[in-house]
């Protein structure tokens, strides 16, 4: 909850089923934080969803059996296994084979394979993470405001999509979760409305860090888009854990990441209020941390939405990153399945509720 955490004044058991938080005031995300693991440190885990780890390897094998006292009803399947693979293309061969019976993730590479094969359904959702461009703001040059709304302004985002996602993305015209329930359609947002940042003679250059293979695509047609109002990007693919050390050390111009945004306030309040824990681009806004805080401690929901815009506002005038576009992720699930499936959710989110298809012929949609 990183500072919102003095909002809690004790935590404990009152029954084998009930657990008791007290507030030092009211905090709206107190309440946020509730999708997160509630653990005491150094106790072993508990678990208290539809499966239970039974076993797990040094090569990273995973076995969880059903927990037959969950509260909502022992699940249909028995015992799930999962199994790492060393690449994308390995694992989905294997599922066409009949050898596994879902991909967790399916890149853009598999994504041909599959969709037309009777054996596999394909399965899409949007992520709350959203790829952004995170700066540091003790790069003099990102100093200026004017600048950084301008790199935001600068891009096509839907192009973006189509040249670096296959079009397997939404717009990020801000930092609130787009279905969030305060998020305002009258708040301005980001929009494309290039104008040249820097002439032939005295360009920006700023180097850029990607941290995971993945994200190559996109961080070039960035790159491109950039390229056509003066700056210039130097990408420079250093590896995820190279890339979380600089970022943490604050040692970067820019990095391309995928930022957990939603689906609650509490997420983006994390990255962009001057104390909170994930701010690792140095960020300070006196006008986003008063909203954000306007947020925390809204005690009715006209005061909330009121707080969103006003957060929202803030950002678009002072942004601590480009924002970009609302990930999108892809399972594939074997037709052996009957897999119930909630609108816009990732679909192992009912992992419990699948039932084996008795003659393995079609997965259920929607």
């Amino acid at each position: 909850m990183g500072p919102a955490y003095s909002d809690i004044k004790d935590i404990r058991a009152v029954s084998d089923s009930e657990v008791e938080i007290q507030l030092t005031r009211p905090s709206s995300f107190a309440l946020e934080a509730l999708d997160l693991n509630v653990t005491k440190p150094g106790t072993p885990p508990v678990s208290a969803g539809p499966f239970q780890t039974q076993s797990e390897d040094e090569d990273g094998a995973v076995v969880m059996t059903a927990n037959e006292r969950y509260h909502l009803g022992k699940p249909a399947i028995s015992k799930v296994m999962l199994k790492p693979y060393q690449s994308v293309r390995s694992a989905w061969a294997d599922l066409l084979r009949g050898n596994l019976d879902m991909l967790y993730e399916v890149g853009d590479d598999a994504l041909d394979s599959l969709e037309p094969s009777s054996r596999v359904k394909v399965f899409s959702y949007r992520r709350h993470y959203a790829y952004i461009v995170l700066f540091n703001m003790a790069r003099p040059a990102l100093a200026n405001a004017k600048l950084r709304r301008s790199l935001n302004s600068a891009i096509n985002r839907e192009q973006l999509i189509a040249d670096g996602l296959g079009t397997r993305g939404a717009p990020a015209v801000s930092p609130v979760w787009p279905d969030h329930w305060a998020a305002s359609e009258n708040a301005p947002g980001f929009g494309y409305a290039p104008e040249p940042i820097a002439d032939s003679s005295h360009r920006i250059r700023l180097q850029c860090l990607i941290g995971d293979p993945a994200h190559e695509r996109l961080a070039i047609a960035l790159q491109r888009q950039l390229q056509s109002v003066g700056v210039d990007l130097d990408l420079q693919l250093v590896g995820i854990e190279s890339a979380l050390k600089r970022m943490v050390a604050k040692d970067f111009d820019v990095l391309l990441i995928e930022a957990i945004s939603g689906p609650s306030l509490l997420r983006p309040y994390l990255f962009w209020h001057s104390k909170g824990p994930y701010n690792y681009g140095g960020y300070h806004s006196e006008d986003v941390d008063a909203a954000l805080d306007s947020i925390r401690y809204a005690t009715h929901d006209d005061a909330y939405r009121a707080g969103v815009a006003a957060f929202q506002r803030s950002i678009v005038d002072d942004p601590p990153a480009i924002f970009l576009a609302w990930s999108e992720r892809a399972r594939a699930i074997s037709t052996a399945f009957d897999v119930q499936v909630e609108a816009g959710r990732d679909p192992v989110s009912t992992l419990r509720l699948w039932r084996p298809v008795a003659n393995g012929a079609t997965a259920g949609v929607n």
